[in-house]
């Protein structure tokens, strides 16, 4: 019985010096600073685009845009869909491109009303940060 236990015990180290490094490694993540930076809680109209890396949030933010906004705004930005009751407005130059990011972010968030109608509905199942992520993109259209 004695050798049966022994073995058993000599099995099971390596196993438990996995799990070991498995929960370390593990606090340790959870542990370490975002790469991203602290989004704001609130955004109002003035507020700017808190993405540190504009450049790297506007290459991923035209994936996003190619998803959630191309169908109706076009892949370039210039509202490419004229079979719409309202037409979406050019997003590189005008009233847009001249809009502050907040106010950006808050239209992509929350969708546009127009004399009590939504006339752009709210994007789903976007993240803040991707959200930041296209309005980086989107002002990359007005260049």
């Amino acid at each position: 019985m004695k050798t049966f236990c022994s073995e058993i015990r000599t099995a099971a180290k390596p196993v438990w010096a996995l799990l070991s490094c498995w929960l370390i490694l593990g606090l340790a993540a959870c542990s370490t600073p975002s790469s991203s930076p602290a989004l704001p809680t609130v955004v109002t109209e003035s507020t700017n685009n808190p993405l540190t890396d504009l450049t790297a949030a506007a290459v991923a933010g035209k994936t996003l845009y190619a998803v959630n906004c191309s169908l109706c705004h076009g892949d370039d930005g210039k509202s490419g869909d004229d079979s719409l009751l309202a037409k979406p407005p050019d997003l590189t130059s005008g009233k847009v491109a001249e809009d502050a990011d907040g106010a950006i972010f808050l239209a992509i968030k929350h969708g546009v009303k127009k004399d009590g109608k939504q006339t752009m509905p709210p994007t789903k199942k976007v993240s803040d940060e991707e959200i930041w992520q296209m309005v980086a993109y989107v002002r990359s259209l007005a260049k």
